[in-house]
């Protein structure tokens, strides 16, 4: 049985999908939360395996995909606030990262999904946002080629009293101290090399695991889909650095040619690569597919919607070719 794809019926008219994070005007097409009910028929269909996680009084959920003599798993970090959400279709839950789970059965290639219980950061708030309160003695990174909270959090600077300025900097911190043991049980599970996968401003997220390299030992590469750096991204695109540190693995950045949203551009994933100094960087354009509701949300050219098989053909090959 495989899911049916429609056309969707979208409401705009009141913000859901973003839980308390709705602002008015907000578009509504990212979906509900995943709830019991999904959950239920995940595991009927595609036989998902789904596993609770506490790490330090924080709450994961994992939503695995595990093929019988798989080698390689992609573990996804999810775009917008890091959360799972979907959208019903017919009588299965939807959304861009349903689809995903079809065509990596076909690959044999594993897919995990993490789903914190708490928002992550939205890239362009936490790693972008210009706080007004900033002392004189911070003024000078506002304008600099490292995002202001990157820095701080790359260059250890404890001031409480700065960072608790940045909506999400407590989230952010926990998520990347907490990946670790998630990256470990992931091995300890699969015993099989492990490839970090961002959508969109989780893209943004995995740059600064990178650049953190606290356990950078534990996955053998980085694939970016739809890359988000930030809105006007055309002010300086030349001194954007996606990775503020020497990046030396396989990476692989996937791009819809035709994608609306905001900070995500072939531009600027054709720059990612051009600065990454690993030989094993290979960017891909995708076109095609179905266009519908918000630029920023998964039903359109941003998730690839109707494309994903050939999104999971470009994951396998790049894999392969680090095989051989």
């Amino acid at each position: 049985m495989v899911s049916q794809l429609k056309t969707f019926d979208l409401d705009t008219s009141s913000p859901r999908g973003w839980c308390k994070l709705g602002q008015p005007g907000d578009a509504t097409e990212h979906g509900h939360r995943i709830n019991n009910e999904d959950i239920k028929r995940l595991k009927e269909h595609y036989g998902l395996q789904i596993s609770e996680h506490v790490i330090n009084n924080n709450r994961y959920t994992l939503f695995s995909l595990l093929n019988e003599g798989a080698t390689d798993t992609v573990v996804s970090i999810l775009g917008g606030d890091g959360k799972y959400y979907i959208i019903d279709s017919n009588i299965l839950p939807d959304g861009m990262i349903m689809p995903f789970f079809e065509h990596c059965k076909t690959k044999k290639l594993n897919l995990i999904i993490i789903d914190p219980e708490y928002a992550l950061e939205h890239a362009w708030n936490s790693f972008l946002i210009r706080p007004p309160l900033l002392t004189t003695k911070y003024q000078q990174y506002i304008n600099s080629k490292i995002p202001l909270v990157k820095h701080l959090i790359l260059n250890k600077f404890n001031k409480e009293s700065l960072l608790s300025k940045f909506p999400w900097y407590k989230e952010v911190k926990n998520f990347t101290t907490d990946l670790e043991t998630i990256l470990k049980y992931i091995q300890e599970l699969t015993h099989t090399d492990l490839w970090l996968m961002g959508h969109c401003s989780g893209s943004s997220m995995i740059a600064l695991l990178y650049d953190l390299n606290h356990y950078n030992n534990l996955y053998k590469g980085i694939i970016l889909l739809n890359p988000f750096w930030k809105q006007q991204w055309e002010e300086n695109l030349s001194e954007m650095n996606y990775f503020n540190t020497t990046m030396d693995k396989p990476l692989l950045v996937i791009q819809h040619r035709n994608d609306h949203t905001l900070g995500a551009n072939i531009h600027i994933a054709k720059k990612i690569i051009e600065d990454a100094t690993t030989i094993r960087a290979t960017c891909v354009e995708l076109s095609g597919g179905t266009d519908q509701g918000s630029a920023t949300f998964s039903m359109g050219y941003h998730g690839f919607r109707d494309i994903e098989h050939n999104v999971i053909d470009e994951i396998d090959r790049f894999i392969r070719d680090q095989i051989n």
